[in-house]
């Protein structure tokens, strides 16, 4: 469980379901809006037994139709100052929903994590273990706002056991701006560390994240943050959002 940082042309393969000796259920439905956006996302979660994951998330990007009456009318509501929440549900009251239009744009896949919160009790989050987001749509928010929403929906969200440098920025800036506080966590120890304050650092000076085998001159979107240059993988380490 490490923010080790990986190349970026790492993927974990989301595009099939998994395979699952068990069975399986829809376990929740959400419906959100994109910032400053006039799409409407839903995110359904599948809860598997016995599965190569305990969950998947699908993203889909809902289609309309009318869709120019919709866009147009999302906003009006928000020239109104009407909060996102209700405005997707007056979105989809009109019963305008088009599933020809509809496509699937990212998965998520995490798994039960047990933990010690920060008043030492036991608690219990997701662990992010495999992530996907369609190539038109990496890079625009959207791995930031399903991860608010899934912190929203389970309280506590936990990083990935290993980090792209795309990965790990947005859990160094994005994340911690539109989903909630950001912890480090000692995995080993079961216990707190301190919280993830700017610039990826925690609050008190800890470091968390290293560069694992990737050549320092080849950062890509972590050349403007730190790395922990002494310790040669921060297996222990995690990062927990707290919503």
């Amino acid at each position: 469980m490490s923010p080790s940082l990986i190349g970026d042309n790492y993927a974990k393969d989301l595009s099939m379901l998994p395979s699952f000796p068990g069975g399986s259920f829809v376990s929740n439905t959400i419906n959100f809006l994109s910032p400053d956006d006039v799409i409407i996302y839903r995110l359904t979660e599948t809860t598997y037994d016995g599965a190569d994951f305990d969950h998947i998330a699908v993203i889909e990007e809902l289609g309309f139709h009318s869709s120019d009456f919709i866009s147009d009318h999302i906003d009006e509501l928000r020239e109104d100052n009407v909060e996102d929440e209700i405005i997707v549900q007056t979105i989809l009251n009109l019963d305008m929903v088009d599933d020809s239009l509809t496509k699937i744009v990212a998965r998520f896949a995490y798994d039960n994590f047990l933990f010690k919160n920060r008043d030492d009790e036991d608690d219990l989050g997701k662990q992010i273990r495999g992530a996907y987001v369609g190539p038109e749509y990496a890079g625009a928010g959207l791995a930031g706002q399903v991860y608010r929403q899934l912190a929203i929906l389970h309280r506590h969200l936990v990083c990935d056991n290993t980090q792209t440098t795309f990965g790990a920025a947005l859990w160094a800036g994005t994340v911690r701006n539109v989903a909630g506080r950001v912890d480090i966590y000692n995995a080993a120890l079961n216990q707190y560390v301190e919280e993830l304050d700017n610039g990826a650092i925690g609050v008190n000076g800890c470091v968390p994240w290293d560069i694992g085998k990737l050549n320092p001159g080849n950062l890509g979107k972590w050349a403007q943050y730190p790395f922990n240059a002494t310790i040669n993988h921060c297996y222990y380490l995690v990062l927990i959002i707290s919503a």
